[in-house]
């Protein structure tokens, strides 16, 4: 049913192997509870059609964690650090697992992280809206080592 409504709503049969693929299992949320609210919900924030697809189609996990206690949290922060509506947007479609994570034990320690560096919310949001990618990364096993061997360059 999940897929059929996605079909109809625009989704390439392309777009879709990759759902089923990157869902894990048999790919079944359920359509009225979670695939139309979490489309709805991100086309409210201002989400082109397209890049609604694109966090879908990168995403599929969008539609199994809770859409009020971690995707409008996590949307919520971003924007608390001052990213605008464009900046979330572009975000979210370059990088969803943002949606997926959570703001008190993933993104929170990554923004006090870059603060120990002296950045501030603006220049933390900046990078965030940059290179999406680093709010994946282990701070210990990525950000760390990394930072590191940065200073070690001088």
């Amino acid at each position: 049913m999940a897929e059929a409504y996605l079909s109809a709503s625009g989704f390439s049969d392309a777009e879709l192997r990759k759902i089923k693929v990157r869902y894990g299992g048999k790919f079944d949320p359920d359509v009225e509870t979670r695939v139309k609210p979490v489309m709805s919900w991100l086309a409210d924030r201002g989400l082109t059609t397209l890049q609604v697809r694109c966090v879908v189609s990168k995403c599929p996990m969008v539609f199994q964690v809770s859409l009020q206690q971690i995707v409008q949290p996590a949307v919520k922060w971003l924007k608390h650090l001052g990213m605008d509506d464009g900046q979330v947007a572009k975000l979210l479609a370059s990088f969803p697992g943002v949606l997926t994570r959570s703001v008190e034990r993933t993104l929170e320690p990554k923004v006090k992280w870059l603060k120990g560096f002296g950045l501030d919310d603006q220049q933390v949001a900046k990078i965030y809206a940059s290179f999406p990618q680093l709010l994946s990364y282990s701070i210990e096993e990525k950000l760390k080592p990394t930072s590191q061997w940065l200073k070690e360059l001088g």
